[in-house]
């Protein structure tokens, strides 16, 4: 349980990294994907940025990873 605890802080920290420049969120919008519930963890995770999770488009579930599994991703987030 600690190792996906550490899991979540260190994909929280790297998000805000990536999507947050000059204190500010960076893209319009995040999908998150994944196969297990860690994507709904980080979601509701206390760790993950306030701003980010408001720019929360859609959470999906995906059969695949790698290349496979993100153009699942972008499939899944376009339907409404």
């Amino acid at each position: 349980m600690e190792k996906r605890h550490n899991y979540v802080r260190k994909v929280a920290e790297t998000a805000v990294q990536m999507f947050i420049t000059q204190d500010k969120v960076n893209v319009s919008g995040l999908v998150l994907a994944g196969s297990a519930d860690f994507k709904n963890d980080l979601a509701m995770s206390d760790m993950f940025d306030q701003r980010l999770q408001a720019k929360i488009i859609k959470i999906v579930d995906v059969s695949y990873g790698g290349d496979n599994g993100f153009n699942q991703a972008i499939e899944l987030a376009a339907e409404t």
